[in-house]
């Protein structure tokens, strides 16, 4: 088995010190750029790779930070995973995931096999935007809250600007000369619902269209409520000629009754989503116009911010707001 490379191998490759091996792949300035050169070419060249053990015992810091999530099992994972891990790796810092189905109660065991690790902070996720109340099991480390917000005020948070995205979506709707425009809403009492409809609400204002309560259906979550809900409206005496569902899968089911009236979308309905799940809303025909949650933009915030608690640094004590991007497609 062949021995791993160290720092003195390359010492004495190079002609060198070993402190200036070791200030060169730290990048640090003790050194020239001719010789950080020479001693980066020659590490790659000899697969020389840092010993993470060694390096946690020099600086009392181990580079690695925790994720603790229950968004892991929804289409969401990839880009909060992707948003976090770039910014730590971009930093020389790790990520260690500890999967949940149950976010306010995780398994103890990986969450305490996660901290034996010694990591410097952890970013707590959820998939629905709400207020929590942090794990008892999670008190006292550094920890940033991203779609979700705690109770207790201790803790900053980033969230979605759930207002804004409602808002978007609105005047998309009505900028497309829609005069008669509906909500298909999340169930009553979540942060979204609420947000979105909100900002929904205050388009239509500002377009000057009226707000009709009779156009404002709480339709659950999933497919199937928003294929009732559109049904309800397409029942109407004077039907939508635009629909706001508060997620991508509202959408879809919209999509179907939309299609089971004998009606096209957008020729006599603009339809906008909410979330940008990509196999759905790239994927529907036409393709949903929606608003994307910014589930890599939030998780690099949060990166950042474990980053600044860890070095001491003064950073947002509440709430940081992400803007959700709009996603133009063909459905109005």
């Amino acid at each position: 088995m062949t021995r791993p490379v160290t720092m003195s191998d390359l010492a004495r490759a190079l002609g060198v010190s070993r402190s200036a091996v070791s200030f060169a792949l730290n990048n640090e300035n003790q050194v020239s750029e001719e010789t950080r050169r020479r001693v980066v070419e020659k590490a790659a060249e000899l697969g020389y790779r840092p010993n993470a053990g060694a390096r946690a015992l020099a600086s009392q810091t181990t580079g690695l930070y925790g994720l603790v999530t229950d968004i892991v099992t929804t289409p969401f994972a990839g880009d909060l995973i992707a948003g976090a891990q770039e910014t730590f790796w971009r930093h020389g810092k790790s990520l260690i995931i500890a999967g949940t189905n149950t976010p306010d109660h995780p398994d103890r065991r990986s969450v305490e096999m996660m901290l034996e690790h010694r990591v410097g902070g952890v970013l707590f996720a959820t998939t629905w935007n709400r207020t929590i109340k942090v794990p008892s099991v999670l008190s006292g480390v550094p920890m940033a809250l991203v779609h979700c917000s705690d109770i207790d005020g201790h803790y900053p948070s980033v969230l979605p600007d759930e207002v804004a995205g409602g808002y978007e979506a609105g005047s998309l709707l009505a900028d497309s000369g829609r005069k008669r425009i509906a909500m298909i809403n999340l169930p009553e009492g979540l942060t979204a619902a609420e947000g979105r409809r909100v900002g929904f609400e205050r388009a239509l204002n500002d377009a000057g269209l009226a707000v009709d309560p009779a156009l404002i259906v709480t339709g659950g979550a999933d497919a199937t409520d928003g294929y009732r809900a559109a049904k309800h409206l397409l029942q109407q005496p004077l039907i939508p000629d635009g629909i706001f569902c508060a997620n991508d899968r509202l959408a879809m089911g919209a999509y179907d009754a939309i299609r089971e009236a004998g009606l096209r979308i957008p020729e006599d309905i603009g339809v906008v989503g909410f979330d940008n799940q990509e196999l759905i809303s790239s994927f529907l025909r036409p393709a949903l116009t929606t608003i994307s949650l910014p589930f890599r933009e939030m998780g690099r915030i949060g990166a950042e911010l474990l980053m600044q608690m860890e070095r001491g640094e003064e950073g947002p004590r509440e709430t940081v707001v992400v803007n959700c991007p709009t996603v133009i497609r063909e459905s109005i």
